[in-house]
């Protein structure tokens, strides 16, 4: 029953949001085996002053090479170019705890390669965090994911 919330830059247009949501949701229904109604996805759009890295500002013209330091007192880095950083995403997903790491690791390899083809981030700048949670912490229409109707239930129209 996963939620995936995205956070990124503005730069999608109405379309490219909608193929990415029917691709997120194509590769979790894939990937976990898993039931497309119970899929949500959200889109936040941020601007890039909203956003940090390495304690810089993602809107500050040197956040390509200030983004990428690996060592606070040296402030070296791994920036090959100056080219300016055109998106960040960071994509967090609410979900049972019921897969093991196997399916995860799969999950989010295929998730990247999503993510870097519908935003400008590269991938450095796409973050993905996953965040388990019981069963019975996950309601919907009044029941628990503990429920042994929790599908029927949570389907009711009324």
């Amino acid at each position: 029953m996963p939620l995936l919330s995205l956070n990124t830059w503005p730069a999608m247009s109405r379309d490219t949001k909608r193929q990415l949501i029917h691709q997120l949701t194509n590769i979790t229904v894939e990937t976990l085996n898993m039931i497309p109604d119970k899929i949500q996805v959200l889109i936040h759009e941020q601007e890039p002053e909203n956003f940090g890295k390495a304690g810089t500002m993602a809107s500050d013209p040197t956040f390509s090479s200030e983004s990428r330091i690996t060592n606070w007192q040296t402030r070296a880095s791994y920036a090959t170019d100056v080219t300016p950083v055109a998106g960040m995403a960071i994509l967090t997903i609410d979900v049972w705890d019921t897969f093991d790491q196997e399916i995860k690791d799969a999950w989010v390899n295929k998730l990247t390669e999503v993510l870097s083809l519908f935003t400008p981030a590269p991938g450095d700048k796409i973050l993905i965090l996953i965040r388990e949670m019981s069963p019975g912490n996950w309601a919907q229409n009044s029941v628990t994911g503990r429920n042994e109707d929790f599908l029927t239930k949570s389907r009711r129209l009324i």
